[in-house]
């Protein structure tokens, strides 16, 4: 292509973006988008929105879920902040920082800075969205129900997304989404967490959207999964295939939160380590049903890496409810939530026997808040967990009580 011509394509692209840019930003995403900030404060061309973050601020009678308990306190605590810099309503870019410290009195080796870091752009044009973003943590968790461990993690991410608005109730998107795990190398049964779980995962998400009411959004989505382990000789290496459907609810509603559930194609790349098919979820939903009463539930059903034996993964699955109880003008909150886990996996690890590894959970826990703000509440809470595995011995119970603030009261 020569010069000439490459410079009238860069002009007319140019010029739809100039209209499209000045044209009034109305998608479903462009408006959530736009109340977000608006509730924030407004410093010069800026908003912010500053927190503080307290959590399991408390004691912990079994800091490594294990057996032979080590008791000790502990705490989560660092401030945040979100930034947003719309231009004319139309170009925003979007930041948030929150560095924690946590604290251990005891157990020294827990005690580290974690740090959660995001950028994003958005450009909202009259009947498109399009974001684009990237992230850069590193934290020392607990990552998933399988390592009772805290191993350090950095992860980094980048994602976007295009979203088209044909009419007022349907709606198009694509979202392409990467991440990139580094763990520590740490042993944890004999394992090395590093060498087991660092990997890049990549997902390919398009999703149909419909507006059922101003507060109810019925949604198709499917996704494509790639997962590639860092180390050589891996043989986690694999892909996957789902569909979706579900509901979102408006956070303004009566109803809030997610009901999304499907079917998972998982495929190992290795052909001698196992597959799966089945039910997916993730759905966390709470209902208003009075002034002064609100009910909750939570169900959520997937794959998730293991570092144990021959197993790829094991299904996790996790569903409970609860409920809060307002007082005294709603100033006053209290809590009661229990939760079931079942851990399955696909491979035996005894020889000449069928066992294979189960991992049962009860949770129950309680809250006592105090609103201090709008929409911001300080509480005690507290509860019991116990966790039992139908083999080696690994059965194990803790109690924890902690002071946290939360930002939705």
């Amino acid at each position: 292509m020569k010069s000439k011509e490459i410079s009238l394509v860069l002009i007319h692209i140019l010029i739809a973006v100039v209209i499209a840019v000045t044209a009034e930003g109305s998608t479903w995403k462009g408006r959530e988008l736009k109340a977000q900030w608006e509730k924030a404060w407004k410093w010069g061309p800026f908003r912010i929105q500053p927190m503080i973050i307290i959590s399991d601020a408390g004691y912990d009678s079994n800091v490594y879920y294990q057996p032979n308990a080590v008791k000790d306190f502990w705490l989560t605590m660092g401030p945040a902040l979100k930034v947003y810099l719309p231009l004319r309503k139309k170009i925003v870019f979007q930041f948030s920082e929150s560095p924690q410290y946590v604290f251990f009195r005891k157990t020294t080796r827990e005690r580290t800075w974690n740090n959660y870091f995001s950028g994003q752009l958005h450009i909202l044009f009259s009947k498109f969205f399009f974001s684009l973003g990237g992230s850069l943590n590193n934290a020392r968790e607990r990552w998933n129900t399988e390592i009772d461990i805290r191993p350090m993690r950095k992860e980094q991410s980048l994602h976007g997304e295009m979203l088209y608005q044909q009419k007022n109730k349907i709606s198009l998107s694509v979202g392409i989404r990467w991440f990139k795990y580094d763990y520590e190398s740490v042993e944890y049964a004999g394992f090395n967490v590093r060498e087991l779980l660092s990997r890049q995962e990549s997902y390919l998400n398009p999703v149909a959207y419909y507006q059922l009411t101003h507060r109810i959004r019925a949604f198709v989505e499917g996704e494509y999964g790639t997962f590639k382990f860092q180390n050589p000789l891996s043989r986690r290496n694999s892909d996957s295939q789902a569909l979706y459907a579900g509901f979102d609810f408006s956070t303004a509603s009566k109803i809030r939160g997610k009901i999304r559930l499907g079917y998972k194609k998982f495929n190992s790349l290795d052909k001698g380590m196992p597959d799966y098919q089945g039910l997916m979820a993730d759905t966390n939903v709470s209902v208003r049903l009075l002034r002064n009463l609100t009910v909750r539930g939570v169900y959520r059903r997937n794959v998730q890496f293991s570092i144990w034996f021959d197993n790829t993964f094991y299904l996790e699955n996790w569903g409970g409810g609860g409920a809060s109880l307002y007082f005294f003008r709603r100033k006053i909150r209290l809590d009661y939530d229990y939760n079931l886990g079942l851990n399955t996996y696909p491979a035996t690890q005894l020889s000449g026997s069928s066992i294979k590894r189960e991992d049962r959970y009860t949770v129950h826990s309680v809250g006592l808040y105090f609103r201090i703000k709008k929409d911001v509440g300080v509480g005690v809470t507290a509860g019991r967990w116990e966790r039992s595995i139908n083999f080696y011995g690994w059965n194990a119970k803790r109690e924890f009580v902690g002071l946290n603030l939360t930002y939705d009261f």
